[in-house]
């Protein structure tokens, strides 16, 4: 596995607050396309979902834990 990028895990937990991937963007001062990139290279890092893109978006296991690590 690759080391991890904090600015992925970070448009992750963006994405879960703000509950909106443009909304989140828009606090990153990133376009929607590039949160949705660093989602997808976060997911090719860990090799599995992070995000279950449902209402409300949640994380998954390995992206809760991503999460818990991110936090601290």
């Amino acid at each position: 596995m690759k080391p991890l990028d904090y600015k992925l895990i970070y448009a992750l937990d963006t994405i879960i607050k703000q509950q909106s991937f443009d909304k989140a963007a828009e606090l990153l001062h990133i376009t929607q396309s590039a949160i949705s990139q660093r989602i997808k290279q976060l997911e090719q890092i860990v090799a599995q979902p992070v995000l279950i893109r449902s209402q409300p978006l949640k994380a998954t296991k390995i992206g809760q834990k991503l999460l818990i690590h991110f936090r601290q």
